[in-house]
């Protein structure tokens, strides 16, 4: 059964965030004296704020918490947390939806491992103002968009996720999501980096949304449309490159 999760309002999440930019001793808890919830529901128990901590915590340790370490470490330990966090944090989408649920997790039970991941330049990975960019928000996410295929999820880079679930057009459908990006791991690039290509595909799938409902076509027929687009965006690469040479 789904709960309700402590939420930190914005002008306290926003004030903690300036203590830690200035320097405050980061401290695990598991509640803020300023902390409200939604008005109905059942709130979550202490215990499994703790248990979000402490697994975290412990996932992040394998990947080289507290230590500085290279970006690859940090992505691989977001690719295993995103599952892990969908399973400590049972709430309804539209819980999940709400920004400052995701700046009290960052703040109260997370802040060692948030500044690990991010540091503290970067309000956006603290206070949720873009669920897309925030620490924590952009992992519970991306293991719901990816619930039915987490293989998936491990084969698409950061600037991959960036292209796909921080357009809304395309990252508001999970199905597209995956689709997009199962054709583009199993196309043949041509020698093109991939980046190049999902920067190229993107905006050219989100022209063809204007016209297409996706929510028409079976998975099968989506998957070849989204395999097309990116056939058109390679030879349009190749293109462009040969006439530039």
């Amino acid at each position: 059964m789904s709960v309700l999760w402590p939420r930190l309002p914005e002008p306290v999440a926003l004030e903690e965030y300036e203590k830690v930019r200035a320097g405050s001793e980061l401290r695990s808890a598991g509640h803020h004296p300023e902390q409200v919830y939604a008005p109905v529901g059942e709130r979550v128990e202490s215990s499994e704020i703790t248990r979000l901590a402490d697994e975290v915590g412990t996932l992040a340790s394998l990947h080289g918490f507290p230590a500085a370490v290279p970006d690859a470490s940090k992505i691989a330990f977001d690719r295993s947390c995103a599952s892990l966090l969908r399973g400590l944090m049972d709430v309804t989408w539209a819980e999940a939806g709400t920004r400052s649920i995701w700046s009290f997790v960052a703040l109260v039970p997370l802040p060692q491992v948030t500044h690990w991941r991010f540091g503290v330049t970067n309000v956006e990975r603290w206070v949720a103002t873009d669920l897309t960019r925030h620490t924590w928000a952009r992992l519970w996410w991306q293991a719901v968009v990816f619930e039915s295929d987490p293989e998936l999820l491990g084969l698409l880079t950061e600037s991959d996720l960036n292209q796909l679930l921080e357009r809304r057009s395309i990252g508001g459908d999970p199905r597209l999501v995956r689709s997009i990006g199962r054709a583009l791991v199993q196309s043949d690039l041509a020698g093109i980096p991939r980046r190049t290509v999902i920067r190229d595909v993107t905006p050219r799938l989100r022209r063809h949304l204007a016209f297409v409902d996706v929510r028409a076509l079976d998975d099968r027929t989506l998957i070849d449309w989204c395999s097309y687009l990116v056939g058109e965006s390679v030879a349009g690469i190749r293109q462009l490159s040969q006439s530039t040479r």
